[in-house]
């Protein structure tokens, strides 16, 4: 059968199931990232499902190249995150299109098989407006059914406790899993733990020697932190004690929202 191809329907038809997966797998594996920034990046799932118009292609370079546009669509969305959370964003936004794609068949099939084409990963719905909008709303509801049914994409717990040894004391405090939390001691690469000075004592600091500058851009503007290499670091999280290398960084209390006294990059327990 020989489909007639609307770009401006192909763009708009991905464009507004990428939102919805992309909203998927923000739920899913609890990342913080504002609404505002999944609009570029579902636009840019529009742009790749043009690869629709290419000849059909094998599967397996089917399902690379989909991949690949699942990484690019994620990097838009959540970047920057650790690196094994990207994957594994990108992995859920590559399962979720399956999900979603094995729905919408369904629907489709059953009432309307000619207006669906699938070619290299790729869905074009020749659909109304309205019936696009119905249709990526009811599969994004089953998923989240599927998905509070079996406890996938509850919130994990994201307070922990930070047990830190220096200068032969025990220091402890609360602390806030981030996954927006990037910092890095530039020429170690170690993650750094933002602290309120408040929650840290003055003799458990280290020296000035041993300081090294971080640069940190925010939403606020860019800037530096000094920050210094613990002698020991043990995260306690759900019970799980995980000795990690990172360095601490301490600022100003009003800076730090939140009842916790740190926040701990998400890449330190995963």
């Amino acid at each position: 059968m020989n489909h007639e191809i609307y770009l401006d329907i192909l763009f708009c038809t991905n464009f507004i199931i990428d939102y919805m997966i992309l909203l998927s797998v923000k739920r899913f594996l609890s990342l913080s990232c504002r609404l505002r920034r999944l609009l570029p990046a579902a636009a840019a799932g529009g742009l790749c499902s043009f690869v629709i118009l290419l000849p059909p292609l094998p599967s397996g370079l089917s399902l690379i190249i989909s991949f690949a546009c699942a990484c690019f669509v994620v990097g838009a969305a959540f970047a920057p995150i650790p690196r094994k959370m990207f994957f594994k964003a990108a992995a859920a936004f590559f399962l979720i299109s399956f999900g979603f794609c094995g729905i919408m068949m369904s629907m489709l099939t059953l009432f309307s098989p000619e207006t669906l084409l699938v070619r290299n990963g790729s869905a074009y719905l020749d659909i109304s407006p309205l019936m696009l909008v119905v249709s990526s709303l009811f599969c994004y509801v089953v998923l989240r059914v599927i998905m509070r049914i079996t406890g996938s994409g509850r919130p994990k717990d994201i307070c922990c406790t930070v047990r830190v040894k220096q200068k032969e004391r025990s220091i402890v405090f609360t602390g806030r899993l981030d996954t927006g939390s990037t910092l890095k001691e530039p020429f170690s690469g170690l993650p750094v733990i933002v602290v309120k000075r408040s929650a840290y004592p003055e003799d458990g600091r280290s020296g000035d020697t041993s300081l090294r500058v971080v640069p940190f851009s925010s939403v606020g503007g860019e800037g530096l932190l000094y920050a210094f290499k613990a002698d020991e670091i043990t995260i306690i999280n759900s019970g799980i004690k995980r000795r990690v290398s990172a360095y601490i960084s301490l600022c100003d209390d009003e800076k730090l929202i939140g009842g916790e006294d740190a926040v701990i990059p998400y890449e330190l327990i995963v």
